[in-house]
């Protein structure tokens, strides 16, 4: 008891009490020393190290997140395994704190396990003191409980624009960097830096592709575009992937819905001269409108190319240069029963057949898609200012086919057994045997003619000039092959762009040092330098001062159609004129074309033809277009008048 101690004596009866523990009292009695023990002290824990907050002080100012953390919890019970489900959610919650000025973030749980899931995230939380992320505040512990956390940060789909290349590009970086998923990134208001943490709500996936080597900074200021454009400018051509990745992926579709002032029933393909094209017989056609009409243009869609850019008119307005190569390619690893690919000077593509490698005939074939956008992406600054296209790129397209698939419906065999009257004779054809295929499809209407005629032929001959008969091909045991699209549902289709996708390509190009006025960026990447076919729709357009394909109604008719979806009629007969300066109008083949959509015979100047309630007149420099309240159909007027223009230049 009094180890170490000196100097001290004790006389009389003297008793002595020795309590273990906390002795905090001591008194001396007749003699007598006691040592009682007053209050225990607490150790200290984790949680006394943070700030309590009572959750009547907490005022919720804004919810950011809201999880579901709800599991099944599993017991054995008398042998058996019984599951019970307890439901949990976790809230992430912008907060004041009364009697303070900041702003904190919260994070609350509720539910059966929210003092388990409480417990685990405090763990974690309590040890993270990296800068910038979420640091803990304070603690509340009620049956409610609560973290909060220093500062007000915001998650990353509450401040990304998907307006901004540069932000998606530089989001994609970042996340890489910090190797964490775009829902884990935060800002800090207060620090002015973004940081990896806990699932916040779900934002846009970034489009772009990251460069690993590539580190970029956390701070704030690199989500305006023109800090992060001089910043990635810097690394030069190896950013250019990145931002022509982005691009092609932010792609829209658009339908042929939106480019028709009037879309409506196209009674041409009632005519025996002209087949059906209805989408619901032709499904790989379908993806062309929104509404898929039950009778198609056809002589506006057949004549769709695929590797041309059209202007909103559906006027040409540039193409891949035929000198470049086809925009459709064979891949090797995706053909089964035909070896040696080769293309001929005729555009015919051949193949031997090899039954060596089994039993079936399988060939698909795709568009070079993504050389193709690239190679409209970076040359698009130069072809807009070619054509003088200010505003409204974002209704320029482009019409991508789908992927191909050419198979065997009948099992090819090596040889052929033929029979007489005295025995069976096994009789081998004659080899190599060539398959060639026809020049694959560059429009629409090339593409219904591949899938719906037989785009192929069997020969001996290397060179294709003598073709198996069809006897020919059921003697040797030949496969018949039948084309259809890659996949189930898989169709044409219309692209487009936005319009801040073609600003950040052009201020890209300017800030790498290239003209955006030439195809020099293009032609650096690799691609080949298009073919501007010019628009002349938009030109005149420009000229006239106003849209070139509106029409205006002549004085008393009561009838206005500026760029309407219907037309309004309120009075026997509707004129309207079409103001251009135009020399001739009655070519036999403009008329066939407009008879699609007009059904109306054929027309010169200064004369009328009337047919099924149409009427149609030319004169020197105006069009005159009547149509009868009684008419059965309205009237495709983007197309009529994007032939005619084709046919008959504005002189």
């Amino acid at each position: 008891m009094f180890n170490q101690s000196s100097g001290f004596s004790f006389t009389g009866d003297s008793t002595f009490n020795n309590v273990y523990g906390h002795q905090m009292n001591s008194t001396i009695h007749a003699g007598t020393v006691n040592f009682s023990t007053g209050p225990a002290v607490g150790k200290r824990t984790e949680r006394d190290e943070f700030q309590y907050m009572r959750r009547g002080d907490m005022i919720t100012t804004k919810e950011i997140h809201s999880e579901e953390l709800s599991e099944w919890d599993w017991e054995l019970q008398n042998g058996e395994l019984i599951g019970r489900y307890k439901s949990s959610t976790r809230k992430t919650c912008t907060i004041e704190i009364v009697g303070r000025q900041s702003k904190y973030t919260a994070m609350i749980y509720e539910g059966e396990d929210a003092q388990k899931l409480w417990e685990k995230d405090f763990q974690f939380f309590s040890r993270n003191k990296k800068p910038g992320s979420f640091q803990l505040f304070g603690i509340n512990q009620s049956v409610i409980p609560a973290l909060i956390f220093h500062h007000e940060l915001i998650p990353c789909a509450h401040f990304f624009n998907r307006k901004s290349i540069w932000m998606d590009v530089y989001i994609e970086h970042l996340r890489t960097n910090l190797r964490c998923s775009w829902i884990n990134l935060w800002m800090n208001t207060a620090g002015g830096i973004l940081f990896s943490g806990p699932d916040g709500p779900s934002a846009p996936v970034p489009r772009s592709i990251a460069d690993e080597s590539i580190v970029v900074p956390t701070t704030v200021d690199m989500l305006k575009d023109d800090i992060c454009v001089r910043f990635f400018v810097n690394f030069g051509s190896s950013v250019d992937v990145n931002i022509l990745g982005y691009a092609r992926m932010n792609s829209e579709p658009t339908y042929l819905d939106d480019l028709f002032l009037t879309t409506a029933e196209d009674h041409q393909s009632k005519d025996s001269d002209h087949p059906n094209w209805s989408p619901a017989t032709r499904p790989y056609l379908h993806g062309l409108w929104r509404n898929s009409p039950d009778h198609p243009p056809i002589n506006v869609i057949g004549r769709l190319r695929f590797s041309t850019v059209y202007s909103p008119l559906m006027e040409a307005v540039a193409r891949w240069p035929p000198a470049a190569g086809s925009s459709w390619e064979w891949p090797e690893h995706s053909r089964k029963g035909l070896v040696g690919k080769k293309v001929l000077d005729g555009g015919l593509t051949r193949f031997q057949l090899d039954l060596t490698r089994g039993e079936e005939v399988y060939l698909e074939v795709y568009d070079k898609w993504r050389r193709f956008r690239h190679g409209w992406l970076s040359q698009s600054s130069r072809v807009f200012n070619a054509v003088d296209v200010t505003e409204g790129k974002e209704e320029f397209f482009i019409v991508e086919p789908p992927w191909l698939e050419i198979r065997s419906t009948r099992r090819p065999t090596a040889s052929r057994t033929l029979h007489n009257r005295k025995s069976p004779v096994k009789e081998t054809p004659p080899t190599p045997i060539y398959l060639f295929l026809c020049p694959l499809p560059i429009s629409v209407s090339e593409l219904v003619s591949w899938i719906e005629g037989q785009p192929y032929f069997w020969s001996f001959d290397e060179t294709g000039q003598s073709r198996m008969s069809g006897e020919e091909c059921k003697r040797w045991g030949l496969p018949v092959l039948t084309t259809s699209t890659g996949w189930s549902g898989e169709s044409v289709r219309l692209v487009s762009w936005p319009t801040h996708v073609y600003t950040a390509l052009r201020d890209w190009q300017k800030a790498r040092g290239f003209d955006t006025a030439t195809s020099d960026w293009a032609r650096e990447l690799g691609y080949p330098e298009w073919e501007i076919v010019g628009m002349r729709g938009v030109q005149e357009q420009k000229k006239a001062g106003r849209p070139w394909w509106q029409w205006e109604a002549i004085a008393g008719t009561e009838i206005m159609l500026n760029n309407s979806n219907s037309m309004e009629k309120t009075s026997l007969v509707h004129t309207h004129r079409f103001c251009q300066d135009w020399e001739t109008f009655g070519a036999r083949e403009c008329m066939d074309a407009i008879a699609g959509y007009t059904r109306v015979g054929s027309c010169s100047p200064s004369c009328m033809v009337k047919k099924h309630q149409h009427e149609i007149r030319g004169t020197s420099n105006w069009l005159q277009f009547t149509l009868l309240p009684r008419s059965p159909s309205a009237i495709l007027i983007r197309p009529l008048i994007a032939q005619m223009m084709a046919d008959h230049p504005i002189r």
